[in-house]
C-alpha cells in the first residue's frame, strides 16, 4: 500500500512473505510490531494461528502478497514501536 506521503507501507491485515535467513520463508498475515527486550519484533500470524516474532534487523526481504482489507475508519495506525 501507499502512504499519505507516497511511501511504501505494509499495513496491518497485509499478507506476506518474510524471508528472514531460515530455510523455510514465513508466511501469513502482519499483525503489527511488538519489542522483545531492546529489539523490535514483526509479527506475523500463520495460517494456524500462531504468532511469529521476526527481528527486523533478521529480515532479508518481504512479499506483499495481498493489501489489508479496505478499512472505514481514518484512525491513524502507529509507524513504529517506542521504548519507554
Amino acid at each position: 500500500m501507499i502512504g499519505v506521503d507516497g511511501e511504501y507501507i505494509v499495513s496491518i491485515g497485509s499478507k506476506c512473505r518474510v524471508n528472514h535467513g531460515d530455510e523455510e520463508l514465513t508466511t501469513g498475515v502482519f499483525k503489527g510490531y511488538s519489542a522483545v527486550g531492546a529489539e523490535t519484533m514483526m509479527v506475523i500470524q500463520l495460517d494456524d494461528g500462531t504468532l511469529r516474532f521476526i527481528n527486523l534487523a533478521q529480515i532479508i526481504y518481504l512479499d506483499l502478497l495481498e493489501d489489508a482489507p479496505k478499512k472505514q475508519s481514518k484512525k491513524k495506525e502507529p509507524g513504529s514501536v517506542y521504548y519507554g
